[in-house]
């Protein structure tokens, strides 16, 4: 069964909103504060400029040109403006300067209109002899300081403060006014909250990735452990969990390894005996027939062996099913010794055990078997000061992938029977009272093949006539070959 991985948009949604969200409030909360507290700031600082300048440019009038101010009629209707003996009208090379020193536009007003001023209009023409707002007028004769103002002359919005004019005797005569356009001011103060807006921008961004990051980090976490858990449910209990899972150090990683846990208590419930930790009769079938298959598809030989502990059920009766219980578990512990690299063991039922030898010919199987039953023989149970001496009968046939698994367990079975009517306590290879010695044939074999000469083995042929038969021809080539290499020697003499 295959397993798709599921994305859980939900969850990933959800910690997104509640991540970005409010560092997305926060930023916005900041952008909004930092502007209008620069706004005030900048307004505050442009004032005093405008201020400033303003009071600059009226003392530096009354320092050049000693005395009040006064309007000077000179016929058919027109007038010049005086400051003591100097003639203002016309007059613009200074306020011109301080244009160009301070960036500002400068108007000296007189009453209410315009007398000096570098505002021009679009052909060049300066705003003198034009009049002021009303309101500013109104304003000052009412309030008689300086005031600050948003004004439209011309095509063109200005910010302006407009600082009084008093002669000596204190009579308001008129106004300095120190003006910048609109668009200066938001350009400077566009300079000042550019960079902050995108400092804000770019630890909104920074901090949406390492957040979109590691959220997604989570969730293929969580998501992973949702796959394991889900491939444990449909049956496979082999799976590993992927080292990003087992590597964080959260309390996810920990979830994962808890979870790596659990699936090997579910395998040792599901495959293995409860009582020996051995595989359990179910997963030695699976075994069986992966086994046979990976046989067919590589020709790798193996073999199957059953074997019973001998009279178990005399030590149930005699010392009790505690006594029993201890038997299973030495002889299963020493049958994982036996396996171990070899293939594997199965509680096949009761004191009964399933022996699978992968990538093992027969005899190599025999031999390890003939040991393994010496040193079961050699060993005792202690079962508190009594001690049990165990045997086990074993039948072993050779692996074929053309026969049934059940027909081979039947064969191993019936040879388990014989062995164990005729005599118990042995390895039974061949329904024959004369049992090979496999440890011998295993050690022929290694000598036949130093030797150039390969010598094979079957179980169609490991009866006591043609072991004895074999040996017989083994001792001829010996004797032949110890001949051909005395003659020899006589030549070379």
């Amino acid at each position: 069964m295959k397993i798709e991985r599921k994305k859980i948009g939900k969850l990933q949604k959800a910690v997104l909103f509640r991540t970005i969200f409010p560092v997305l409030i926060m930023c916005v909360a900041i952008i909004a504060t930092t502007i209008l507290r620069t706004r005030n700031s900048l307004k505050e600082e442009l004032n005093r400029s405008l201020y400033a300048t303003a009071v600059a440019v009226i003392d530096s009038y009354d320092q050049m040109y000693p005395g009040d101010y006064r309007l000077v009629s000179v016929g058919n209707g027109f007038f010049s403006l005086y400051k003591g003996e100097q003639e203002l009208t016309e007059q613009h090379a200074f306020i011109d300067h301080l244009r160009e020193e301070s960036g500002m536009h400068i108007s000296l007003i007189y009453k209410d209109m315009r007398i000096l001023t570098t505002m021009m209009n679009e052909e060049g023409i300066r705003y003198t002899g034009t009049g002021v707002h009303a309101t500013v007028v109104s304003q000052m004769e009412k309030k008689r300081q300086p005031l600050y103002y948003e004004v439209e002359i011309g095509p063109e919005l200005y910010y302006a403060c407009y600082v009084p004019i008093w002669n000596t005797d204190d009579d308001l005569v008129g106004m300095v006014a120190t003006a910048l356009t609109s668009a200066e001011v938001k350009k400077e103060a566009s300079s000042v909250n550019t960079p902050i807006l995108l400092i804000t921008i770019l630890g909104l961004l920074v901090t949406s990735f390492i957040s979109i990051r590691y959220t997604n980090a989570i969730v293929n976490a969580i998501g992973e452990i949702h796959l394991f858990l889900a491939e444990m449910v449909a049956g496979n209990l082999n799976n590993t969990m992927p080292e990003t899972v087992l590597k964080r150090r959260d309390e996810i990683g920990e979830t994962g390894k808890d979870v790596l846990r659990m699936q090997n208590a579910v395998r040792i419930l599901v495959e293995c005996d409860p009582l020996t930790t051995l595989y359990n009769r179910r997963y030695g079938n699976a075994k069986l027939k992966n086994m046979q298959q990976r046989s067919e598809q590589t020709g790798a030989p193996f073999a199957l062996a059953i074997g019973d502990i001998d009279f178990f059920k005399k030590v149930n009766d005699t010392y009790g099913h505690d006594a029993g219980d201890l038997v299973l578990k030495h002889v299963a512990n020493e049958l994982k010794i036996l396996m171990a690299g070899r293939g594997h063991a199965v509680r096949w039922g009761g004191e009964e055990f399933l022996l699978i030898f992968e990538d093992t010919k027969l005899v190599a199987a025999g031999a390890a078997l003939e040991e393994f039953l010496e040193r079961i023989r050699s060993q005792v149970v202690d079962y508190g000061s009594q001690p049990i001496h165990v045997t086990m009968t074993i039948g072993l046939v050779d692996g074929a992938i053309d026969t049934p698994l059940e027909e081979l367990i039947k064969q191993a079975d019936e040879k388990l029977y014989y062995g164990k009517e005729h005599g118990r306590n042995q390895l039974v290879v061949t329904m024959d009272d004369a049992q090979p010695l496999y440890r011998e044939l295993l050690a022929m074999e290694a000598e036949g093949k130093k030797g150039d000469v390969v010598l094979t083995f079957s179980d169609e042929f490991l009866d006591s006539e043609n072991l004895m038969q074999l040996l017989a021809d083994s001792a001829v080539r010996e004797a032949e070959n110890d001949k051909n290499g005395s003659d020899q020697g006589d030549e070379g003499t």
